[in-house]
């Protein structure tokens, strides 16, 4: 069965700013031709819009296009007061029902599993959290880092999930990494990236790049040998194998559409098509 890997679609950089669902159609195509591969499947890392409208109808139109369609929550996503020039608010006074509502539409859709804590078809997935543990300096704290991200960060500005607490946020989601990974699906998604997908050189030292990732060690240690994990969040398209401590090895996969002004590719010289899978 083969899969299509891609994430960070935000497909309201790319579709006009309108309710008209034959227009946004019209635009969806064309996005489809762009970034899309035919597959038996496609699983989308997170990040479709950060407008709802905009996300539903996606949702509706790449229902048609695979025969599964496996999704992940992305932190753009769940955004509650972010008025942007393609958005239109709801207004949803909490991050927690903004996922209630997509998760209630999403269950309408044939073809389309949004996995939040849940596994369907061997397919795991979350959206996934930062632990706020990297330290871009010897100098940095786990408490610097939480700081910054309530104050300064995109999420800790336009989320309101869990009261935005930095301990619980992680704490849920370390629990819910435990609870996936150890019924050992196939094919593990997070739009929040493990570092073991390393980090690029030039992002290294930047104190926001604690605010993509968490280690993961751990979580892959309980994924069987050949596993896939998939990840978003960065706009570097990433593939590269990875051997854990006991010598099992998971194939970890980042394909980002990103930006209009940006080209994922072009750091590790791949191609769409190295993200098109062959999953036994």
């Amino acid at each position: 069965m083969t899969y299509y890997f891609i994430s960070d679609l935000h497909v309201d950089f790319y579709a006009p700013m309108t309710r008209t669902v034959a227009m946004l159609r019209k635009h969806f195509e064309i996005f489809f031709e762009r970034n899309f591969l035919p597959a038996d499947a496609c699983c989308i890392a997170g990040d479709i819009a950060n407008d709802y409208f905009t996300y539903v109808e996606f949702l509706k139109f790449i229902a048609e296009k695979y025969s599964t369609v496996y999704v992940c929550l992305g932190n753009h996503d769940i955004i509650t007061d972010y008025k942007g020039r393609f958005g239109f608010d709801r207004d949803f006074t909490t991050s927690e029902s903004k996922i209630k509502y997509f998760l209630a539409e999403a269950e309408k859709i044939p073809n389309i599993q949004l996995l939040e804590k849940r596994i369907a078809d061997d397919v795991a997935g979350c959206m996934g959290m930062c632990d706020f543990k990297y330290k871009h300096t010897p100098t940095a704290s786990e408490i610097t880092n939480k700081i910054l991200w309530t104050t300064r960060w995109f999420d800790g500005r336009h989320w309101k999930y869990m009261q935005n607490d930095t301990g619980k946020l992680w704490q849920h989601y370390d629990r819910v990494f435990r609870e996936l990974t150890a019924q050992r699906p196939k094919i593990m998604m997070s739009h929040f990236l493990p570092l073991e997908f390393e980090m690029a050189e030039r992002y290294k030292h930047d104190p926001y790049s604690n605010f993509f990732y968490f280690h993961g060690a751990k979580y892959l240690e309980n994924l069987d040998d050949g596993s896939i994990w998939q990840a978003g969040h960065t706009h570097t398209a990433i593939k590269r194998e990875y051997t854990d401590v006991l010598g099992k090895k998971h194939l970890l996969l980042c394909n980002p559409v990103g930006y209009p002004d940006e080209n994922p590719y072009a750091e590790h010289g791949l191609k769409r098509e190295d993200f098109l899978v062959k999953v036994e």
